[in-house]
Order: C-alpha cells, then sequence, then structure tokens
C-alpha cells in the first residue's frame, strides 16, 4: 500500500488510516488507468496517431489519382477547344443531336464514350475524426478502476484484520 506507515503515526484510527489508505491507491490507480488508457486508446492517442497516418497515405494516393485524371481532363479540354471535329464527335457520343437528325439506339451500344471515364465512387475522409475512445469513456474507465482499487484495497485491510481477532480469540482460550 501507498499509505502503509499511516498507521504508525495514528494507532487508535486503524479504521481510518485504512480507509485513508484505500482511497489513497484509489486515486492513484485512478490517475495511472486514465493516463495510460488515453495514451494508448484515446481520441489523441497511439492508436488514433496509426489511423491518421493510414489516413494521410490515402489521401496522398487519391491526391495522385486526382492529379493524373486532372491532367487528362486538361488535355481534352484544349483538344475540344482547338479541335472542332472532335467536338462534334464528343457531342455525338454523349448523345447530341444536329438540328434535323434523329437518334437510333441499339441494344448493345447503351454506353457512350464518356462512360468509361467516369470517376470512381470514393467516400470522402472527414476532418477531425478520430477513431479513440472518448473522454467521458475513458474517465468512466479509469473511474471503474479506482473503485475495484479501493474494495481490493479495504478488502486486504479487513482480511488480515479478522485473522488477527481470531488469533487472540484462540490465545484466550
Amino acid at each position: 500500500m501507498i499509505m502503509n506507515v499511516t498507521h504508525l503515526r495514528n494507532p487508535t484510527g486503524r479504521g481510518l488510516s485504512a480507509l485513508g489508505d484505500a482511497l489513497s491507491n484509489a486515486l492513484c490507480a485512478c490517475l495511472i488507468s486514465y493516463c495510460v488508457v488515453s495514451f494508448f486508446a484515446g481520441q489523441a492517442g497511439l492508436l488514433a496517431y496509426r489511423d491518421l497516418k493510414a489516413g494521410i497515405a490515402q489521401m496522398s494516393e487519391r491526391i495522385g489519382a486526382l492529379t493524373e485524371e486532372n491532367k487528362n481532363l486538361q488535355y481534352m479540354r484544349q483538344s475540344l477547344a482547338t479541335d472542332a471535329d472532335r467536338m462534334a464527335r464528343e457531342a455525338r457520343d454523349i448523345g447530341y443531336l444536329r438540328p434535323g437528325e434523329k437518334m437510333v439506339l441499339f441494344p448493345s451500344a447503351t454506353q457512350g464514350a464518356g462512360a468509361s471515364s467516369t470517376p470512381r465512387d470514393i467516400e470522402p475522409l472527414r476532418a477531425g475524426s478520430s477513431t479513440g475512445l472518448p473522454d467521458r469513456m475513458i474517465k468512466l474507465l479509469a473511474a471503474m478502476t479506482g473503485a475495484a482499487v479501493l474494495l481490493a484495497s479495504l478488502f486486504m485491510y479487513l482480511v488480515p484484520n479478522r485473522r488477527l481477532a481470531l488469533r487472540k480469540k484462540e490465545d484466550r482460550s
């Protein structure tokens, strides 16, 4: 126990001393468990940091893919601005008609040329989200740890005192 010498200073208040010891042990256990759980599993802990690094790598990969797609779109824009014949072909591929023309669709040719260049569905990354435990949950775990240590400390104080009391009764008889 942390404060096991206090009963030497106050021999008449052994029960109070044991309660003080148990409370100090519980408080220390509560603080230590809060710090340890926060360090590893908190919203700014090691696990959240690992997830954040993975998110950064994913965003870097996504930036590279979007940069490449942007280059392709800029090239297409330049070629459409300079080549009127290509502009007409692209317009026809997506369904535009010249005045007086009629469109006939065949079942096998239902997709246009632009369908293959659609961007893939990507879920947006949310800023500020963390995979760590919320602080309220960490406080609850720390309080439960402190309560368990308090009960264990009180139990450990009562068990030797009962043994001493039983021995004293046996010695008297």
